[in-house]
Order: structure tokens, then sequence, then C-alpha cells
């Protein structure tokens, strides 16, 4: 046997070829497109219609919502992916950014309507008396409902009073843009 032939094989022709992004990190960035198209769609026609999308982005958009089949919205979700790859989608990620942060601000706000309202039904007549200062046009039913919330847990009864408590509590720290805090040493700042 003669010797090989390995002028066919040139290692150095593969260093100088630029290769495009992998299979996966294209998969993943549409899945990411798919996910976000998916997302800003559930926030609603008006919202789709407002942003100044493209047309034909702004009709299969608007088409996720109406799709109850699996299959077919899993296919327009990956058309949707396809047609968002063709333009920034900048816009579109600040939109939904905006909606996640006020989801989490008004979670916060139940939260703290409910940490308010287990500090007063606890006990805490120092916070009664501060939130009878800061909505005195509230106070009294504040109050009522706070020893009507105290008796029926005490009693063992249904708490239909702390829901009443919690449901003024949550009015309050809506709409109050000095809205009470739960936390024992900031409770001065209900002023």
């Amino acid at each position: 046997m003669g010797k090989r032939n390995n002028s066919l094989y040139r290692p150095d022709e593969f260093d100088e070829r630029e290769y495009g992004p992998s299979k996966s990190k294209l998969k993943r960035d549409s899945s990411e497109l798919q996910a976000l198209g998916e997302e800003f769609a559930a926030l609603g026609d008006k919202v789709v219609k407002e942003a100044g999308l493209p047309p034909e982005l702004e009709s299969a958009l608007l088409l996720i919502r109406t799709l109850t089949k699996h299959e077919a919205r899993r296919r327009h979700l990956q058309y949707v992916g396809k047609l968002m790859r063709t333009f920034d989608t900048s816009r579109i990620r600040e939109i939904v950014a905006a909606a996640r942060q006020g989801h989490a601000v008004r979670t916060e706000a139940f939260h703290r309507a409910e940490r308010l309202r287990d500090r007063l039904v606890d006990g805490d007549d120092e916070l009664v008396q501060q939130l009878f200062e800061a909505h005195p046009d509230e106070g009294q039913r504040l109050r009522q409902l706070v020893l009507a919330a105290r008796r029926e847990k005490d009693a063992g009864k249904p708490p239909a009073s702390a829901r009443a408590l919690f449901r003024l509590l949550h009015g309050l720290t809506r709409t109050s843009p000095h809205a009470p805090t739960d936390t024992p040493e900031a409770g001065d700042d209900l002023h």
C-alpha cells in the first residue's frame, strides 16, 4: 500500500470560515419571540392596535386570542415569531415589561392591605388611631369593622367583617396618595 493523499484535508480552511448562530440559539430566539408575542397579545386588542405595529403582525397578534385548538394556536404562534424576527421588538418588550410592573404594583398593594388588616384584627390599636387620623371620612366605618372583625375572630365565626375591612383598606391604599404602610416603624408616615 502506498502513502495516503492528505492534500484534500486542509484544517486551516475551517479556521477562516464564519459560522452563524447555532441551531439551538435560533430555536431559543424563536421560542422567546413566540412567548413575547403571546404575552403581548394577552394584554388585549386595544393595546395591540395602539402599538403601531405593521398591519400583518397586528392582525396575526389579534388572531391569537381567537384560536382555541392547541395545534392551530401553536402553529400560529410560530408564524407570529417568524413575523417578529423581521423588525425591532423593543417597543413590544417595553409594553410587556410595563404591564408586568403594573401587575407587581397591584399585587404589592393587595398584600399590603392584607398585612394591614391582619395587624388591625390582631389588636394594633395604634394603627387604628393612625388610620382614623389619616382618613377621618372613613374613620368611624374603619373602627366598626375592626371591632366586628375582632369579635368574629374571638368567637370563631366566618370573617365577614374582616373581608369588608380588607376591601376598605385596599380601597384606601389604592386611592390615597398617602397610603397606609404595614410596617410598625413606618406608621408615622400616614399623613
